[in-house]
């Protein structure tokens, strides 16, 4: 996907390009500006679920719905599982990000892939307090909100395959260029991804290879 406007490019520049150097090529990804237009492309059961919600959450999650539709490619309702997470059709696998500005995506129906996690997130420092709460002993050397993106995007991969809450000490990130390692230190569970800054963010996608099996459930932000 790459930005339809010229307004688009303003918000992100260069996010297209950061988002297709982080997913191998069997993973579509793709981003979309919130906006309030999205309300229109609502069917009946999603528009339910957010009747009364606050106006943002509402622009929010039309956006995400027409953003994972684009990426699927197939006119069809998106509900949302008692978890909160999308339900997707078929044997699509997805995973649904957002700031206050835009959403991000990424959607594959390859049968190797087992989970997909993604995130986007200000480039920006956190305070102090809040670097505490996400940056382990050591971790120290990490941008937090750099952490806090690629923790989210292990985060989202872990629960959609079924795993328990986790706080943010309980994942233990390497570093080694544009990759990652993220592991949850209670289980031994590794995660791999890739990281890039764009468009202003920090993005973040983790790709969990696995048993082919179908998937009807997506991470992230319903």
């Amino acid at each position: 996907m790459t930005p339809g406007t010229d307004t688009e490019v303003e918000v992100a520049p260069g996010l297209a390009d950061g988002l297709a150097a982080i997913a191998p090529a069997n993973v579509a990804v793709g981003w979309r500006r919130i906006t309030s237009t999205d309300l229109r492309s609502l069917w009946p059961i999603e528009a339910e679920h957010i009747a009364r919600a606050v106006p943002i959450r509402q622009h929010e999650f039309a956006t995400g719905r027409a953003l994972l539709r684009e990426l699927i490619g197939e006119a069809v309702a998106i509900p949302v599982a008692p978890d909160r997470r999308p339900v997707l059709p078929g044997s699509v696998c997805a995973s649904l990000a957002h700031d206050r500005e835009l959403a991000v995506a990424a959607m594959t129906r390859a049968a190797g892939i087992q989970a997909l996690g993604i995130d986007v997130e200000p480039a920006t420092p956190l305070e102090p307090a809040i670097a505490r709460m996400v940056l382990r002993p050591d971790e120290l050397g990490l941008d937090a909100h750099h952490a806090f993106t690629m923790k989210e995007a292990a985060y989202k991969a872990w629960s959609s395959l079924g795993g328990q809450l986790l706080d943010h000490h309980d994942v233990r990130l390497t570093r080694d260029g544009d990759r990652f390692g993220a592991e949850v230190v209670t289980e031994r569970a590794m995660f791999e991804g890739r990281t890039v800054r764009a468009g202003g963010r920090w993005l973040a996608l983790v790709v969990v290879a696995g048993p082919g099996a179908e998937r009807r459930t997506g991470s992230g932000p319903t």
